[in-house]
Order: structure tokens, then C-alpha cells, then sequence
């Protein structure tokens, strides 16, 4: 039987059915609450409106998630009163599912190792660069969270005095594109477009936030020794030239014992990563049911 996976972001919520194999077989998408009530109540509202049968139901969610509990205890702003409740305990006592709960970007670590970029690595981290940075650790095959959910919070690093995913994301680098020229650009796509047509100016910017993205991931390798790094978020869509300026980027960062150690590539579970981990978690918990 099926599972009905969601994957909850800050603006939107993805959901629809997928298999027991990974495969996404419908998905619908509806607008988040900006109450953490109101977005359980969401939640229970598509749940009561399927028709077929589900084994059970799998969430991906953005904040820090105590998964055995399902319980947000942090990091997720984007909805006023969030932390603190439990889908997980509200869907099972409401539909007597089983159900499970976590992190957006550990289910998207998950989706990777499952059904995209890092199948059959044992040992490799998932880093997604977007508005922000986060990502996941994946240790002999599994999501390791860390003691209070928090593993993979890495955004947060220091760099030279810099928050690392205030200036190594997307965001940061469309505000310094937009510090060395004033309201010109309104996304990465324009300013990547600038820098390919080798302006001299954003040449310049665009070459100082690889190297600060190429510092912490390096850091990362140096900290994990991960088999391989798995780049995901806004930046992926720039394709195999980003992948060819980001290894590059790395590599002037490594030590030679390290060069080559890792391999760098872009995610591919696609856009439906966060429920496809879901699911995979799902199995994980709750496998032996039919």
C-alpha cells in the first residue's frame, strides 16, 4: 500500500501519494498557514479528503524536529507557533496512521542516497544552498541528527567574521551583486548571466562568494571525510558549469592529502526530494507494515 508523504515549506505544501519504491505517483500543492494550528488543521483537512487507502502518512518539514516525537522544537519562524506541536501525534491519534516526522533538508539527504546522487555511498553529506544553507549527514547509510536535532545546521558557521549563509548563498550573493551595482539584479539567474558575460565587476563578486562557499564546504570535508558531497538548493539549476566552479573553488581550499578525497556532485532526486525522504524514513520506522 501507498503512503501519503507532505513536505511542509515555509510558503508552500507539497503532498500526494507515493510508493513503497520511491516513486511519486501524484502531488498537489496548497499554501502554508501562517498558524501552526491552522497548519495542522491543514494538514488533518487533505488527509480527510483521500479516497484510497494509505499505509501511512510521511512529512517533511522545514524547522528542527524531534523525530521520534515528531515535535518542532526550533528554527521554523516562518510559522507563527510552530514550535512545540506535533503532526505526528495529532495524525496518528486523529487517523491511526503510522506516521513520521523530519527536517526538510534531512529527507532531501535521505531522497539523495535513496533515489538520487549518492546511491549506494555510505558516507556522505548533503548540502543545499538556497535563501540559506543547511543540509544533512548521512553516516554508514543513516540521517545522523545530531543530540538536539540540530546536525547540519552548518549555515550558521563563521567564516572571516562572516555568517557563512548570510554571504555564501543565493541571497548573499545577489546582495553583494546588488552592493557593487545598485538595483540591478533581482535574482542569482541575472547575476550568473552577468558574470558569464564577463563582467568585470561581477566577475569579481561572483568569484569571492565561490571561494566563501568553497571554504566552508571544504571545512565540511575536512570535518566529516564524507565519501561524497551532494549540492543541492536554487544554485543546482546553474548545472555542470556551477559543478565545474565549485570543484575548482574547492579544491584551491583543500590540503593535498584531501584533494580528490571527496567527490563533488549536483543533487538529482528532484523536486519532489522532500517527499520521496519521507517516505524512505517512513520505511525506515515503519517498514514491516503492510
Amino acid at each position: 500500500m501507498d503512503l501519503l508523504a507532505f513536505d511542509i515549506g515555509g510558503t508552500q505544501i507539497k503532498y500526494g501519494s507515493v510508493s513503497r519504491s520511491g516513486e511519486v505517483l501524484s502531488s498537489q500543492v496548497v499554501d502554508t498557514p501562517r498558524s501552526g494550528v491552522d497548519l495542522i488543521s491543514c494538514l488533518c483537512g487533505i488527509v480527510a479528503q483521500q479516497t484510497q487507502p494509505f499505509a501511512g502518512i510521511a512529512i517533511s518539514t522545514f524547522g528542527l524536529v524531534d523525530a521520534s516525537s515528531g515535535v518542532i522544537i526550533g528554527a521554523a519562524e516562518a510559522v507563527d507557533g510552530y514550535v512545540g506541536l506535533s503532526a505526528k501525534a495529532e495524525l496518528e491519534r486523529t487517523f491511526g496512521l503510522p506516521v513520521s516526522v523530519d527536517n526538510d533538508v534531512n529527507c532531501v539527504a535521505v531522497a539523495e542516497g535513496w533515489r538520487g546522487a549518492a546511491q549506494g555511498v555510505p558516507h556522505y553529506l548533503a548540502v543545499a544552498v538556497g535563501t540559506g544553507i543547511g543540509g544533512g549527514v548521512v553516516i554508514n547509510g543513516q540521517i545522523y541528527r545530531g543530540h538536539r536535532a540540530a546536525a547540519g545546521e552548518w549555515g550558521y558557521m563563521q567564516i572571516d567574521g562572516l555568517l557563512w549563509e548570510d554571504h555564501a548563498s543565493m541571497r548573499g550573493l545577489l546582495a553583494s551583486a546588488n552592493l557593487a551595482c545598485p538595483n540591478r539584479f533581482t535574482n542569482g539567474r541575472e547575476v550568473f548571466a552577468a558574470y558569464d558575460a564577463q563582467d568585470a565587476a561581477i566577475g569579481a563578486v561572483v568569484q569571492a562568494w565561490l571561494k566563501l562557499l568553497a571554504t566552508g564546504i571544504a571545512n565540511l570535508i575536512y570535518a566529516f571525510n564524507p565519501q561524497r558531497v551532494v549540492i543541492g538548493g536554487g544554485v543546482s539549476g546553474r548545472g555542470e558549469v556551477f559543478l565545474r566552479e565549485i570543484n575548482a573553488a574547492i579544491e584551491q581550499q583543500l590540503l593535498p592529502d584531501f584533494k580528490n578525497m571527496s567527490e563533488i556532485v549536483l543533487a538529482s532526486a528532484g523536486n519532489h526530494a522532500g517527499m520521496i525522504g519521507a517516505t524512505q524514513i517512513w520505511l525506515q520506522t515503519h517498514g514491516s507494515l503492510k
